[in-house]
């Protein structure tokens, strides 16, 4: 099992225990209180040449815009004339910016015509996404340790759980200071999903004045084990009796309403 890279033997709050005054998460995100479809900041690309592939314009699509910013997709939509493409960035400067940058701008030996898109990035069949932003239970990197980058020096732990604890059961916090400064942090979840839940939705959004930078957090050796999938019926001393059998037993935190435990 994976986690942050905090001692077992501490505990989350100790651990990150901060003197500054937490500021209500409504302060922080006042515009993430409700649970909202992200918004999506793409600009629509028209006058593709004829003649080229979807495939081969999805790519060159992708390469044309990533030097304005983190592209999240690339679609292609329509046939023959009226066949058009979808560029979806993650921040809106980086729209902005592309749009900016497309007058006149010559694509395949065509100058293509480029506007901004209103409308949600949804998904589609014919889409192209970067690898680092496939992001599922399935990505090569995918741990249930979240990396939170780029903190504000007020940070602290309850500020971390108040935002991030509706997207799963967070199992540990760990904040890493410099000369007492909060610069990142590593939240564990129960679950992958919560984890790739967590990176989709806050990847990018404002927490105070910073821009949070999210990913997934490396697999760090520990001395726990996480089970979940258990009966109420079953007790700390039974964990104890069972797992002793492959070393001493420190500890047995045991959640009987989710059914999980920590050895």
């Amino acid at each position: 099992s994976d986690s942050s890279s905090s001692s077992s033997d501490e505990s989350p709050a100790r651990s990150v225990q901060s003197t500054a005054v937490p500021a209500p998460a409504s302060q922080l995100l006042p515009s993430l209180e409700k649970d909202e479809p992200r918004k999506s900041f793409g600009i629509k690309v028209q006058n593709l040449p004829v003649r080229s592939t979807d495939t081969s314009l999805k790519d060159g699509l992708f390469h044309e815009f990533k030097k304005y910013g983190k592209v999240t997709s690339v679609q292609i939509h329509g046939a023959s004339e009226e066949r058009y493409g979808l560029v979806f960035f993650r921040q809106q400067e980086d729209q902005e910016k592309a749009l900016n940058a497309s007058k006149g701008k010559l694509f395949f030996g065509m100058q293509i015509e480029v506007t901004a898109w209103i409308g949600p990035e949804t998904e589609s069949e014919n889409e192209f996404r970067p690898l680092d932003e496939r992001i599922d239970e399935f990505h090569p990197k995918a741990t249930r340790t979240l990396f939170i980058g780029n903190l504000e020096k007020t940070t602290t732990y309850h500020d971390l759980r108040n935002i991030f604890q509706r997207f799963g059961g967070i199992v540990d916090i760990d904040i890493k200071k410099v000369n007492g400064v909060p610069q990142y942090s590593f939240l564990q979840y129960c679950d992958i999903a919560s984890v790739c839940k967590a990176i989709k939705k806050m990847d990018g959004e404002y927490l105070g004045n910073n821009r949070l930078k999210l990913g997934f957090g490396k697999s760090m050796p520990t001395n726990c084990v996480w089970l979940d999938g258990l009966s109420t019926n079953v007790t700390d001393q039974y964990l104890t009796r069972h797992f002793c059998r492959y070393g001493p037993v420190v500890k047995v935190v045991f959640d009987r309403l989710k059914g999980m435990a920590l050895v």
